[in-house]
């Protein structure tokens, strides 16, 4: 996408323009490997994971589509625990059902961004229970699709809720950065 200083000054002026929070922007450790996957993406979207109140959301909901706009690739973030709503943008968007839900959406977008996977409930399909979530892994895995997701879990708790051959998928279709410290809210 561009040198390292052209890719962490537009990483910093995107994250201070789309964090309506923000009062001091301080530069995180974490934010380095983000930008690193800036400077060379090699067809892979990013898995942000650990503690909360690091950025993870505002980098995944805010900062990731814009950079995607700017290479006229559009996209939707979606909560995780939205994956059973509808898609607000059904209606409007070519070629959609208007009943599809969020879950659908993520399962048929190019670049599926998810915040907080992990907090969605299992998904019902007249009485049978699933992981909504092996929906939208799955699917990038055949189309070779970036993810772009963050998690508040561990890699053990990923491991326990969706599985290994899920957590493995997540590692070939993102660039993993971990986020540890204490919360900046």
């Amino acid at each position: 996408m561009g040198t390292r200083d052209v890719c962490e000054e537009l990483f910093c002026d995107i994250f201070r323009q789309v964090d309506g929070s923000i009062r001091h922007y301080s530069h995180l450790p974490e934010y380095a490997k983000v930008i690193d996957w800036m400077c060379s993406t090699d067809g892979r979207g990013l898995l942000l994971m650990g503690d909360c109140g690091r950025g993870k959301s505002i980098i995944i909901t805010g900062v990731v589509p814009v950079l995607l706009a700017m290479h006229n690739l559009g996209t939707t973030p979606i909560h995780a625990d939205d994956f059973a709503r509808g898609y607000l943008f059904a209606a409007s968007t070519a070629g959609c059902d208007p009943r599809m839900n969020c879950l659908d959406y993520l399962a048929r977008t190019p670049f599926p961004v998810i915040d907080e996977l992990g907090v969605e409930p299992l998904m019902n399909d007249y009485g049978e229970k699933y992981e909504g979530f092996n929906r939208v892994i799955n699917a990038a895995e055949r189309y070779l699709r970036p993810l772009f997701i963050s998690t508040n879990l561990s890699k053990e708790e990923l491991l326990r809720r969706y599985g290994e051959r899920t957590f493995d998928r997540l590692s070939r279709l993102c660039r993993v950065v971990q986020f540890q410290g204490e919360s900046l809210r």
